[in-house]
């Protein structure tokens, strides 16, 4: 795997509309069943969105930070 998670087993990507950040956070929440989700907004400012703005449930994972532009 490459990019900004290279140090994690695998990845899901879901992308929703912030009308439904809500109910898909609550979702994630209760049915994580022990996995890790980071969720994180896309607002234009990579690096921002990815340690800021970023929601992590469970334990926080190292990011590779190094390719992202604020």
């Amino acid at each position: 795997m490459s990019g900004f998670y290279t140090l994690w087993d695998w990845s899901c990507q879901l992308a929703f509309g912030h009308e439904q950040l809500a109910d898909v956070t609550l979702w994630l929440a209760l049915n994580r069943d022990g996995l890790v989700v980071f969720l994180h907004p896309l607002t234009g400012d990579e690096l921002r969105d990815h340690t800021d703005h970023a929601i992590w449930m469970g334990a926080v994972r190292p990011l590779d930070l190094s390719a992202l532009t604020g």
